[in-house]
């Protein structure tokens, strides 16, 4: 199917819904794509962890859940 195909039958679509709740998701989805990528809002540190944590996660240097909740005095 085209792309103008598509927009043709999601703008007759949107054009016939009633439900709010629906058309306020589809707002707020709107919204998130126009955003754009929310990684290039990063501090260079907040890049650095995540860099850390996906090297963590490569190595298999993990802990589960549970262990990293209870050092937080959050019991699961």
């Amino acid at each position: 199917m085209k792309a103008e195909n598509i927009k043709n039958e999601l703008i007759e679509w949107l054009s016939t819904l009633e439900d709010k709740g629906l058309l306020t998701s589809l707002l707020l989805l709107k919204k998130a794509t126009e955003q754009g990528d929310w990684s290039n809002d990063l501090s260079p540190e907040q890049l650095e962890s995540l860099q850390r944590g996906l090297l963590d996660l490569k190595n298999k240097n993990l802990i589960p859940s549970e262990t990293f909740w209870n050092s937080y005095g959050k019991k699961i």
